[in-house]
C-alpha cells in the first residue's frame, strides 16, 4: 500500500479582496435568520477569519465549505434583498480567487 500525501491547495487574497469579502460575508451572518445553526455560524466565522488573517488565505475545501454555510445562511434570512446582495459579492469575489488559481 502506497502512502500518498495530499497537498493542501490554498486561495489567496489581497488586503482589500479579504476586507471586501469579509465585510459582506459578516454583514451576510448578521442577518442570518433564526434558523441558521449555531454550529454552522461558528464555523463560517472561524473560516472568515483565516481570510482576514496576515497571510489572506484559506484552503480550497474550506472555500467550498463556506460557500455552502453562506449560501445555507442566506436562506434562512428575513432580510433577502440585502443578503442576496452579499452572498453574490462574496461569490464574485471567491470566484475570482479561484479562476486566479494556477493549474
Amino acid at each position: 500500500m502506497q502512502n500518498q500525501s495530499k497537498t493542501t491547495v490554498f486561495i489567496f487574497f489581497s488586503e482589500s479582496q479579504a476586507i471586501a469579502f469579509s465585510e459582506a460575508a459578516r454583514t451576510l451572518l448578521t442577518w442570518a435568520g433564526t434558523n441558521y445553526p449555531a454550529t454552522c455560524f461558528k464555523l463560517a466565522r472561524e473560516y472568515i477569519a483565516r481570510i482576514e488573517s496576515p497571510d489572506h488565505k484559506i484552503p480550497l475545501d474550506d472555500a467550498h465549505d463556506l460557500l455552502a454555510l453562506l449560501g445555507t445562511c442566506c436562506m434562512t434570512t428575513q432580510h433577502a434583498q440585502p443578503t442576496r446582495t452579499l452572498w453574490s459579492d462574496c461569490v464574485r469575489i471567491l470566484s475570482q480567487r479561484m479562476n486566479d488559481m494556477p493549474e
